[in-house]
């Protein structure tokens, strides 16, 4: 078996813990053995040097993984709560994950919502140049 090479990195995410120490979730193309396939890559980086602790699974066994252990009480329950709120695109912001408010999408803020269609008509009557 050959070794596994990262061919692209598409996104990660980090957490720094402080200036030399720093945690991955990576989304990258892999191959091996003339194989390629897209997969999650998990790793840390210590003193400036990457750990060798990586765990390469594709995104449907993660899900499977996770399920299993939100299953088995791996995370308490704000951990869960907490997630939720990032899923749910609410975090911090309290807007979507889309980065628009879904209020102001409906109310035609800044959006081609459909409350506030025809409003300076009826407003202001007929539109004017």
């Amino acid at each position: 078996m050959g070794k596994m090479s990262t061919v692209r990195k598409f996104a990660y995410g980090k957490l720094e813990w402080n200036e030399r120490d720093e945690a991955r979730i990576e989304r990258n193309l892999f191959a091996i053995d003339g194989k390629t396939w897209e997969a999650l890559r998990f790793c840390k980086y210590r003193d400036g040097r990457h750990n060798r602790v990586h765990l390469v699974i594709d995104e449907d066994d993660f899900v499977e993984l996770f399920r299993d252990a939100v299953r088995k009480g791996v995370f308490h329950v704000d951990t869960m709560d907490q997630m939720r709120t990032i899923l749910e695109g609410r975090e911090t912001t309290g807007q979507h994950a889309s980065g628009r408010d879904p209020v102001l999408s409906v109310v035609g803020v800044a959006e081609d919502g459909n409350l506030a269609q025809g409003i300076e008509e009826e407003l202001y009557g007929d539109e004017r140049n």
